[in-house]
């Protein structure tokens, strides 16, 4: 099949990182792989290191300097309290104001650079695809899709109208326009990639989008053999339990609360937790036990979370959405590391019950389970045993392009 030449419109990209940037980065290196040439279109200032794909960098660096300034000192618990409660004051503004007028969302003033600089845009792309989150990618994307002559794929992180809580915008002033605009989209777009079914079918329901066009994309993950030699070699013998946890809560959608109250029914032996997220999350670690031993860090870049997660860690931990709509996509790259993952499901019909029989170093634990279960997990690393992670279908995309190759069989033995 011939290769194609590919425009992903994505606000946010590297060095960024997020689910979404993590994920794509993955993708494009396989594309470009596969003979395609790509370029990103993005929002975020790129890095200075070589690439094998282009970077169209169109920004407002005014006002992202001021913006990531205001987020990185609310944020920085090297700042003295007066800097952050100054900077925090003006993070709240900055989000009251965003929060009450933008459409869609943060990153509205990207729509206006991307018009303004649109004829800097070759317009001879096969296939555009646009990501999100931020749903600006997609307005960006389909303002392109006016003089560019291509295919329109639409890849949707986390729901945009129909997400309940912690909305994109002002749901009291934009909810018209935005399930307007959103069934617009997916009427034009050639292809829809949700995270999982659930969110396709929530989607397909409303919306009235017809089958052929959607794409269950679901979370990807790199295997890499150097990280799974230090998953094997590492001494899970020794004690305490090390358990890590790198992300964020969001309120009414993500929160430990749960977690935290059942905590010693999980493990037998002593434990600790690390739990490595933003300031604004450190809320939701309040109601700790002063019986168990908890260490509070800040967000560290992924090579640094890596490094942690492979060396220092027994077990990494996931904690599970209120939610079957939103995927907490980071457990495949948790599992890619061949670390022990165990994932705290708070619902029922949690989506990530679906892959827990395709591998056999993650487990999905809930209220029910007890701590002779976790032990019984535990053993096999232990023990030192072989786990056979096959096939592992990391990348499980399939469109009608060099994307449908993206079905990647490993067969790797630790």
């Amino acid at each position: 099949m011939k290769n194609k030449k590919i425009l992903i419109v994505t606000h946010q990209f590297l060095p960024h990182v997020s689910p979404r940037t993590t994920r794509w980065s993955l993708l494009i290196d396989y594309l470009v792989d596969q003979g395609n040439d790509i370029t990103v279109l993005s929002g975020t200032r790129p890095q200075a290191s070589a690439k094998n794909y282009k970077v169209l960098y169109f920004g407002n660096k005014s006002i992202s300097g001021v913006i990531n300034t205001v987020r990185q000192n609310s944020n920085d618990s090297r700042s003295s309290n007066l800097k952050k409660l100054i900077f925090r004051i003006l993070k709240h503004i900055y989000r009251f104001l965003f929060k009450t007028f933008a459409w869609p969302d943060y990153a509205m003033f990207w729509i206006f650079t991307i018009y303004k600089n649109k004829k800097k845009i070759h317009d001879d792309y096969d296939i555009i695809i646009s990501i999100s989150l931020p749903f600006t990618s997609h307005v960006c994307a389909y303002l392109l899709t006016k003089r560019l002559n291509a295919e329109w794929y639409m890849d949707i992180g986390d729901p945009f109208s129909l997400k309940k809580f912690s909305s994109e915008n002002n749901k009291f002033l934009f909810s018209f326009i935005n399930r307007f605009i959103e069934k617009k989209y997916y009427k034009n777009a050639s292809k829809i990639i949700f995270t999982h079914k659930e969110a396709s079918e929530l989607h397909m329901k409303y919306f009235d989008i017809p089958a052929s066009k959607v794409v269950n994309g679901y979370p990807i993950g790199l295997i890499d053999k150097n990280s799974l030699s230090k998953s094997i070699n590492y001494n899970y013998s020794q004690k305490p339990l090390k358990i890590g946890y790198f992300g964020i809560f969001t309120d009414r959608v993500r929160d430990p609360e749960n977690y935290l109250k059942l905590v010693h029914n999980f493990y037998s032996y002593k434990f600790e937790h690390f739990w490595y997220t933003n300031q604004e999350s450190k809320k939701f670690l309040n109601k700790i036990s002063i019986n168990q031993i908890h260490n509070i860090y800040d967000l560290v870049s992924r090579d640094k979370a890596t490094k942690i997660m492979l060396e220092e860690m027994h077990i990494l931990l996931s904690i599970g959405n209120f939610n079957k709509y939103q995927l907490p996509s980071k457990v495949i790259e948790y599992i890619s590391l061949g670390k022990p993952v165990l994932h705290f499901a708070e619902i029922k019909d949690d989506p990530l019950y679906e892959f827990e029989d395709l591998f056999k170093n993650f487990k999905i634990i809930n209220k029910n389970t007890s701590n002779e279960e976790i032990d019984k997990f535990l053993k096999v690393f232990e023990l030192g045993e072989k786990i056979v992670l096959i096939p592992l279908l990391l990348i499980l995309i399939s469109i009608a392009i060099p994307m449908a190759m993206l079905c990647l069989h490993y067969s790797i033995v630790l």
